[in-house]
């Protein structure tokens, strides 16, 4: 998957899902900060309000694909869909099961930052996402980008 690919369907989906209420996030992120030479898939973020219609809306532009059950992700909403080849995964009101119970992340839409007419999450907003899905190697590389560029 090319970057130019993933950045056309990025820029694709602002105008399938309008402008409000969902972000960015993941190795595209990344990939958009310098961070990640190349983004193996598009995630995003909305609210659990917008979830269904954005879920329907992708479903007409991308193939759903059938997920099942992960023994950690409890998500309220989760949906993965293929486009040309690229991955996309659709997340509402994310929630890890952890030993000691389940543990939620709150997206703030109004925290979205708009650039190169992209809306992306804030790489915080990942860094505490990467903590919550146990992925020590990007807490690493967003903890080492994060603290070089202070």
């Amino acid at each position: 998957m090319q970057q130019t690919d993933i950045r056309q369907i990025a820029t694709e989906l602002v105008q399938l899902l309008g402008p409000a209420d969902w972000a960015i996030g993941g190795s595209f992120l990344l990939q958009c900060y310098g961070i990640e030479p190349q983004a193996r898939d598009l995630d995003l973020v909305c609210t659990l309000e917008r979830f269904e219609q954005f879920k329907t809306l992708l479903s007409q532009y991308a193939h759903l694909v059938p997920v099942s059950l992960h023994p950690m992700y409890r998500s309220k909403g989760f949906a993965r869909f293929r486009k040309n080849g690229l991955e996309i995964e659709l997340m509402a009101g994310i929630q890890v099961l952890k030993d000691d119970g389940l543990q939620a992340f709150e997206f703030r839409p109004e925290k979205t930052s708009w650039q190169q007419d992209l809306p992306l999450m804030q790489l915080a907003d990942w860094l505490e996402l990467y903590q919550l899905f146990e992925r020590p190697k990007r807490v690493l590389q967003l903890q080492f980008y994060m603290n070089s560029e202070r």
